[in-house]
């Protein structure tokens, strides 16, 4: 219910493309000051990942700092966000911005999925950075071209 924080990540892709192997959850927060020190039913592990003390589900704390990633985007992400049931996840657009500032293998074929669903096609909401939208648009182009859905 934190309106500082959304789940991003494997889990929060799969909200909207068909789910992917994953083995925690990640949750964006717009600053450290907002990660709560305690949680109910929760052990912090390390600096930034809890434990969910019944399932041992780990979930990572991200964030602006911890990856990189402009505070200004986490906003806009945290902005975009949708609720469902109770938990608030990043838009489509949010997760492909984030995404543009790690741009491994695994990020361009998150992306390219979500373009291929339709969930995404423009990112003119969030301002990318020249270099970001340009990796941008160089997936659009290859999710057009690729034979597979």
């Amino acid at each position: 219910a934190n309106t500082n924080s959304v789940l991003i990540g494997g889990v929060g892709l799969s909200y909207y493309v068909r789910p992917r192997m994953t083995q925690d959850l990640d949750m964006l927060f717009v600053s450290e000051d907002a990660v709560p020190d305690q949680i109910s039913g929760f052990t912090r592990t390390r600096p930034h990942a809890f434990q969910h003390n019944e399932t041992h589900v780990e979930v990572e704390i991200i964030t602006p700092d911890f990856v990189k990633v402009p505070k200004s985007i986490v906003q806009q992400v945290i902005a975009t966000a949708t609720e469902s049931n109770g938990i608030r996840i990043a838009s489509a657009a949010g997760l492909v911005a984030l995404k543009l500032f790690r741009l491994s293998m695994q990020d361009k074929a998150d992306i390219v999925a979500l373009i291929k669903s339709g969930w995404i096609s423009d990112l003119s909401e969030f301002a990318l950075p020249v270099d970001k939208m340009a990796a941008f648009d160089e997936l659009l182009e290859m999710a057009k071209t690729d034979p597979h859905p």
